[in-house]
């Protein structure tokens, strides 16, 4: 079908190509300077655009005119019709159609009705209904990135949008969940990045454990931008959050910190010359140094420090090599800036690293305990 409406545009060129109008049929196409998918992009032209045939071409391009701008277009996205808002509404709302069909055609239909919220809230349910059903056939990901995200009584999909948000600066974030699968998007008017992957919430916990498998990222438009976060307000941002992809590690240093324990208790030497584990009453637990990736591919070193220093220090992980049994750790802190730090791996089979001076066990609960008592306000 598309080869005969080809056919028919480029015969109708060449009969009479001074009368001959066609219209835009793709949400944005590309008005190109040469017939080349190579070639200077000159404008991107708008759903409905209509356009004057100039030249009959060799292959799938049309020399056009629209309005005073010339160029090459993909005969495959022009139309002797003007695309109708209507009709392409109703093909998005067919349930008998493929996903990725209706996604295009609520696309198409909202961009050129861009005022019509019920458009903008179809074109983003199905977006993300698509982007499921991709979730859901992934065989070979393309990623494979661990994450968790302590949620606080909110819905799987709220938390999994909060851990795409969190820590960044100036995006809005949805994410949406079929089974143990989720989807979330995430961005600003220029940009969104999507990621898929699945999960799972330990309910007793509220802790979710998740993986991403697949990405994308897309150059956005307002029409697009409204629908994917129709009513959702951008995150209050702080001095503390990040640039969109600022400090990702690349996959070499990811991998470093990848086969490391997540946790390691804080050990200090007793008189007697034994290792003993710092042992935080409040919590429970031993005080811990830990690594944590978040759901972008970033890490940030965690210390719960004891006694006179106590508290928590949180640095950013902008880059990792590795030297035999030594990761050298760039760190990013707001108020010091770049520093960096040798974290040392057990040697052998044993089970102590150490950062610094400073000595740590990914064994939590293998060595005696030195009591900190809780008290208001903290240990």
């Amino acid at each position: 079908m598309q080869t005969l409406l080809i056919s028919l545009l480029l015969a109708t060129a060449a009969a009479d190509t001074g009368e001959q109008r066609v219209y835009v049929l793709g949400s944005s196409i590309n008005l190109r300077k040469e017939p080349s998918t190579e070639a200077e992009i000159l404008e991107k032209l708008q759903i409905g655009t209509e356009c004057r045939v100039t030249e009959k071409l060799e292959g799938q391009w049309l020399k056009v005119l629209c309005g005073e701008k010339g160029g090459y277009a993909s005969a495959s996205m022009l139309g002797p019709e003007k695309p109708s808002a209507e009709k392409l509404a109703a093909e998005a709302r067919d349930t008998k159609l493929p996903l990725k069909q209706r996604e295009e055609s609520a696309l198409r239909a909202a961009t050129l009705s861009p005022e019509d919220t019920e458009l903008q809230k179809l074109l983003g349910n199905l977006f993300f209904e698509r982007n499921l059903e991709l979730a859901a056939g992934i065989k070979k990901p393309a990623v494979r990135r661990t994450f968790q995200y302590t949620c606080f009584n909110q819905s799987d999909s709220s938390c999994i949008a909060v851990a795409a948000g969190a820590g960044v600066k100036d995006v809005k974030s949805r994410a949406d969940i079929k089974g143990n699968l989720f989807v979330v998007a995430f961005g600003n008017a220029e940009r969104v990045v999507v990621y898929r992957g699945k999960y799972q919430l330990d309910k007793k916990t509220q802790v979710l454990k998740g993986e991403v498998l697949d990405q994308a990222g897309f150059s956005t438009t307002p029409v697009m931008e409204k629908a994917l976060f129709f009513g959702i307000e951008m995150g209050r941002s702080d001095r503390w959050d990040l640039a969109l992809g600022q400090f990702v590690l690349d996959e070499a240093s990811y991998a470093f910190l990848d086969e490391l324990p997540r946790e390691w208790a804080v050990l200090e030497r007793s008189t007697s010359g034994l290792w003993k584990a710092q042992w935080d009453d409040c919590l429970k637990r031993p005080y811990l140094l830990k690594f944590v990736p978040d759901i972008h591919g970033r890490w940030l070193l965690i210390i719960e420090n004891v006694g006179m220093d106590a508290g928590i220090k949180s640095r950013w992980i902008s880059a990792v090599s590795k030297r035999g049994s030594e990761l050298e750790l760039t760190l990013e802190e707001d108020a010091v800036g770049t520093t960096r730090e040798v974290f040392k791996l057990p040697e052998g089979r044993g089970d102590i690293g150490y950062l610094g001076d400073k000595a740590y066990s990914f064994k939590l609960n293998r060595y005696p305990e030195v009591h900190h008592a809780c008290i208001q306000g903290g240990p």
